[in-house]
């Protein structure tokens, strides 16, 4: 009996170790249309082959320009390229949205166990947005004191946490913005794990946190899960994740709000059906500073907050929604 029990025992480790190490087949496809096809096939390269030039050939489907192999991978972030041929001097020249870094594709496999069909992509360039899976990651570095003259980087498993293959460019004033237009459904979940860089080398990293007040942080690394395309990711460097860009259209319409020196902030009422306004003022960190039911124009006084940048969070009763960005000086 004793044995009988070890041995069902040690059966149902193997099962559930097989079952967390599973792979998933996945579909590659790539577009050649405009190509001239070169006689050693068409070849895709990365870590989902130890980077082997030739272990993963892609075939014609029928008589169309697409090709594509099906391969069994890990779930996790994947990099990876074609070749029109089977040896680098072949490769692919890509950039934003669809491969950033290097010029390298990016592909998440969640641990959904579901099998993969991606996007065919054009040899060379980036399918049309809103054909796959695209997120946009942002961040605001206004509370820094200066931006570094190596550019503003990010860094994470989708680029092997390199601190200086992927930029993300200047967009607006203190915004720092990248978009990654991955080749997966629109629909599936992809977890980002990731921190900024004020430079390109590690000693410029962020610190986001704390951890105990910002939802998107773990340890010192940001940690979001983006359940659909078209997501917007906005941070503040060293400070938290806030929804700055789901405004309602209603109360932003409805109220005006800014700073007055030596007054606080102030907020101008212009329709009579916002009322009941509840603000929230927040510093970089996420932490709440004050708190202030208001009916109708007002004013909140800030004369004990220390010089720098802040956002205000207003609700009514409706549950419409606006963040404004403010600074005390």
């Amino acid at each position: 009996m004793k044995t009988n029990y070890i041995l069902s025992f040690l059966a149902l480790m193997l099962l559930v170790s097989f079952q967390t190490t599973a792979q998933v087949d996945v579909t590659l496809k790539v577009d050649m249309s405009g190509q001239t096809i070169s006689p050693d096939g068409i070849h895709a390269v990365g870590t989902i082959n130890d980077w082997n030039t030739t272990s993963t050939m892609l075939t014609q489907e029928g008589s169309t320009s697409v090709y594509s192999a099906t391969i069994q991978l890990n779930s996790g972030w994947h990099e990876y390229k074609f070749l029109n041929g089977n040896a680098w001097g072949a490769e692919e020249q890509a950039g934003y949205p669809c491969a950033p870094s290097n010029g390298n594709r990016f592909l998440y496999v969640n641990d959904s166990g579901v099998p993969v069909v991606l996007t065919a992509v054009p040899f060379g360039g980036c399918n049309a947005s809103g054909t796959s899976f695209e997120v946009t990651l942002n961040v605001d570095m206004s509370n820094e004191s200066s931006v570094s003259g190596n550019g503003i980087h990010i860094a994470g498993p989708f680029n092997g946490w390199n601190p200086g293959n992927l930029a993300l460019p200047n967009v607006n004033g203190d915004i720092h913005s990248g978009t990654f237009r991955l080749p997966t459904p629109l629909n599936y979940p992809i977890v980002f794990e990731y921190k900024y860089l004020n430079g390109n080398a590690w000693g410029t990293e962020e610190t986001p946190g704390p951890e105990d007040t910002c939802g998107t942080v773990t340890g010192t690394n940001r940690l979001v899960t983006v359940n659909k395309s078209g997501e917007s990711l906005l941070d503040v460097f060293n400070g938290c994740n806030y929804t700055l860009g789901v405004n309602s259209s209603q109360l932003s319409d409805a109220i005006s709000i800014f700073y007055k020196k030596n007054e606080g902030l102030i907020l101008n009422v212009k329709e009579s059906n916002f009322q009941n306004l509840k603000v929230h003022v927040y510093d970089l960190s996420g932490r709440n500073i004050t708190f202030k039911e208001i009916s109708g124009s007002g004013i909140i006084p800030l004369s004990q907050m220390s010089k720098g940048v802040y956002f205000a969070g207003i609700n009514d009763t409706n549950n419409n929604s606006m963040v404004k960005k403010f600074i005390v000086f």
